[in-house]
């Protein structure tokens, strides 16, 4: 599956479901993202660390005025939140190979899930991200 995710690495971790949001610390807190894939679909996708919360979003437009839209998007509503961004494009997002190359280059783990066939994103840590919550 082709595509590119931006990847925003928030300064916080938080649960949706409990209403708490308190900054990143120590090496054990599971930071927030933001993150968007764009391919032949693009999703909006938002995950929680405290709680391993997801909220997937799709989202109506495709192209590449996305990526800017994007990036736009994070920028206002984000940039005080964001440890760092990633642009990372994609051939293959199933190709284990290249997503350790595409991951190692931005000194990520490549902790990639494909979430059936609709959109692909980086998991902060090793568990099972699930939607907890349905957005208010």
């Amino acid at each position: 599956m082709k595509g590119t995710l931006v990847l925003a690495i928030l300064k916080v971790t938080s649960s949706y479901a409990r209403n708490i949001e308190r900054p990143v610390e120590g090496a054990d807190d599971v930071p927030d993202t933001l993150q968007w894939w764009i391919g032949e679909q693009t999703w909006r996708i938002r995950t929680y660390g405290l709680d391993h919360d997801i909220h997937s979003h799709s989202i109506a437009r495709t192209g590449s005025e996305v990526l800017d839209v994007a990036l736009q998007n994070n920028a206002k509503h984000y940039a005080s939140v964001t440890k760092v961004q990633h642009v990372l494009e994609f051939a293959d997002c199933n190709d284990p190979v290249e997503v350790a190359k595409v991951f190692g280059d931005a000194g990520l783990p490549a902790r990639l899930e494909v979430a059936a066939g609709r959109f692909a994103f980086w998991k902060p840590d090793n568990l099972k991200y699930r939607s907890h919550t349905a957005p208010r």
